[in-house]
């Protein structure tokens, strides 16, 4: 990912993982709505959203951390 240093890498983990268990909360407790569609639509849509997500969020979100402590001079 070409982080600047691997405390600032760290911070940055640490950051984004506080941020998106805080940002979580209300989703979570909010629930969804019921929708009547069939098993294989649902799985197919969850795992567009929260697949691909999951997995090419958290590196832009990191990286951009990482960039602002560098910016900062914090880490």
């Amino acid at each position: 990912m070409g982080l600047a240093t691997p405390a600032s890498a760290i911070l940055s983990a640490v950051i984004f993982n506080a941020l998106i268990i805080v940002a979580l909360i209300p989703l979570a407790l909010k629930g969804i709505a019921y929708r009547p569609l069939g098993a294989a639509a649902i799985l197919r849509r969850n795992l567009a959203i929260y697949g691909v997500g999951g997995l090419i969020v958290p590196f832009i979100g990191i990286k951009a951390i990482d960039l602002l402590l560098v910016g900062l001079n914090l880490a």
